[in-house]
């Protein structure tokens, strides 16, 4: 467990360390203890001078225990001038904190109705994470939403894998059942691509984005 000082560190590598430094203090950060964690964070998240030390932020309120880390990802999440990236990262926070638990509550409703809202934007991230998050909390209302994704949605997530198939992992966690793993498809062999898309044709992974290959998400 990190101490007071080791903590007021950590939180000015978030701020102002480099992209590096900035993760790994975000990822110790995920046991540090205090409100003033969370409130501190938050002020990163609202404010914080780089877009790389905005997503630290995101990250560690991701994996904080404490549920006051929703009201900032929720607002970050929303916020239509904030960077995709950013966004993304907020939204999988949402899902890793509004589990079972928050059924029925205020916050989560309006987490679930962005993520539906947000299947409609211009932005294949935003696209892509408000599939996983509507998965990932078994929102049955967004099923016919996730469904029109999967048909229709053409994108590619940067670093990840096409949207629809995100939709369709969606749809089959709502429905309780297992889904394959998925490949990134810069990863991907040849033979395994979408007909006519080059299999090295996306960056790797975000740094602050957890998921490589996956199975049924685990929410915390």
């Amino acid at each position: 467990m990190a101490t007071p000082l080791e903590v007021r560190v950590l939180i000015d590598q978030v701020e102002q360390g480099t992209e590096l430094d900035a993760f790994e203090a975000a990822k110790r950060l995920a046991d540090a203890e205090g409100d003033d964690v969370v409130a501190n964070l938050g002020r990163i998240l609202r404010s914080g001078p780089r877009t790389y030390s905005r997503q630290a932020a995101a990250y560690a309120l991701a994996c904080h225990k404490s549920r006051n880390a929703v009201v900032p990802l929720l607002a970050c999440a929303a916020d239509a001038e904030e960077q995709e990236d950013v966004r993304g990262e907020a939204i999988e926070g949402l899902a890793k904190h509004l589990d079972d638990d928050s059924v029925g509550a205020d916050l989560r409703a309006k987490a679930e109705d962005l993520m539906i809202d947000l299947l409609r934007s211009a932005s294949p991230v935003l696209r892509f994470w408000s599939c996983f998050g509507l998965g990932t909390l078994g929102c049955q209302r967004a099923v016919p939403h996730l469904h029109e994704v999967s048909q229709k949605d053409p994108d590619l997530c940067p670093g990840w894998w096409y949207i629809r198939e995100e939709a369709e992992d969606a749809l089959e966690w709502i429905a309780g059942r297992p889904t394959q793993d998925r490949i990134p498809i810069h990863m991907r062999k040849p033979r395994t691509t979408e007909p006519g898309t080059a299999p090295n044709g996306g960056p790797a992974p975000p740094l602050g984005n957890s998921r490589v290959t996956k199975g049924p998400p685990s929410v915390s």
